[in-house]
This record gives structure tokens, sequence and C-alpha cells, in this order.
């Protein structure tokens, strides 16, 4: 039955090409319009729209990982400029503030993710190596585990899975850290207070609540404006 059926894979419409191409488009009569109902430019993320503010179609950076909250009550007046996700999509939500800070929302139908604030922990690398000196005061997770024995005596056939410790010992030498740039060494003891990550401060963390991170970008913008 397939023999009689002509192929139709190398077809293509002229419409689809101009779809594609953004052939008949009109750029918008003045920057700054609301772009929410808009397709993506597929030129924007090749790099190579001409158009800049003027194009009719959202131009979404790939780096933006959080929906806007603003945009979702239709009050962003950022745009293209803003940097969140103006795009609804449930697994990219802002996280819940009431949740996050109280550890309770009374809203059933809350749109905003519901993080346990137990899960943000990270586990203590120098607890897991066998001391930490801040003992009970730190603010990382110290979990007793039992050292994995066929990790230790060199090979473990469960892997990542294990639900035992595999142990680290390696630590960096000096001819591997001076032979790493200047400016990655800089940001790598560069460690976020929210987070606990490495390469990027507290009021550029991703995971801060909307509400939160505004407050410290107005915090730091004062201590600066004082220096």
């Amino acid at each position: 039955m397939e023999e009689l059926i002509a192929p139709i894979d190398d077809i293509r419409f002229d419409i689809e090409r101009d779809l594609d191409e953004q052939i008949g488009a009109l750029p918008l009569p003045f920057p700054g319009m609301d772009k929410s109902g808009s397709g993506t430019c597929v030129f924007h993320l090749k790099g190579n729209c001409n158009r800049g503010s003027m194009c009719p179609y959202r131009h979404i950076k790939p780096d933006r990982t959080v929906v806007c909250k603003h945009w979702l009550r239709g009050l962003c007046k950022k745009g293209d400029s803003c940097e969140f996700l103006h795009e609804f999509d449930m697994s990219k939500m802002p996280e819940c503030y009431f949740y996050s800070k109280f550890r309770a929302c009374s809203n059933k139908e809350c749109v905003f993710l519901h993080i346990d604030p137990e899960s943000k922990v990270r586990d203590c690398p120098w607890y897991d190596r066998g001391f930490c000196r801040h003992g009970p005061n730190c603010r990382h997770r110290h979990a007793r585990r039992v050292a994995c024995t066929n990790y230790l005596c060199g090979f473990c056939p469960d892997g990542p899975n294990c639900k035992f410790i595999h142990m680290r010992f390696d630590i960096p030498t000096s001819n591997a850290i001076n032979s790493q740039d200047s400016f990655l060494q800089k940001k790598s003891t560069v460690i976020c207070h929210y987070c606990s990550e490495v390469g990027h401060k507290i009021y550029t963390c991703n995971q801060i609540p909307p509400e939160q991170r505004d407050e410290l970008i107005q915090k730091y913008t004062e201590q600066f404006k004082r220096k």
C-alpha cells in the first residue's frame, strides 16, 4: 500500500517557507509593545535578527530559566529586556514566597513552586571528608553515612546509585591551580550564601525568590553608592 502512495517528504509549500523566513512580517510601530501572543523569533535564536527591538516576534534568551512573576500578572514593562522568562511554563515557575519563608501556603490553586527548604541544604564537603570545623553550627548538612567497602577496594558495581558513600580524597595540586586562568581562580572563590554553589554571588542567584532578589539588589546598590 505504501508503494502506491506518492512520497510527500520532499514537498514544501510556499507558505511554510514564508513563515520560516518571516516574509511579510511588518516591524512594530514603536518599541516596547507587548509581544506575549507572538511567536519566537527564529533569527534571534540563531543570533542574526537585524530588527532589534522593532521585531514583531519575541526575543527569548536561552539563559532565562524562571518565569517572570510580573508578566504573569500582566505588569511587566521590560519586554524582551526582562531577565526572566515571558512564557507560561509550569516547570519554570518562580518559587512560592510564602512557602519558602513560612513553609505554608493557603492558596490551594497556587501556581508557584513549593520547594522543601530541606532539599536546598547541601551536604557538607568537609564533613564528608572526615572533619568540619563548624560543627553543629555548620549551615550544610552533616549526614552520617557508611563508607562503601567495594569503592575503598577500588571498584563498586553500583556506581553512583550505591547507597553507601564513595569517599573522595582527591585534593587539587598546586600545579593544577597555578595553570588555571586568573579569572577562573577569582570566580571559583566566589560562593553563593543562598544555594552554596560556586561561581556567583547571592544577589545574582537564580534560585532566590524574586521578592528577596529585589531586596538584595536594592541593598547592594545602596551600599555601592555609599562607597
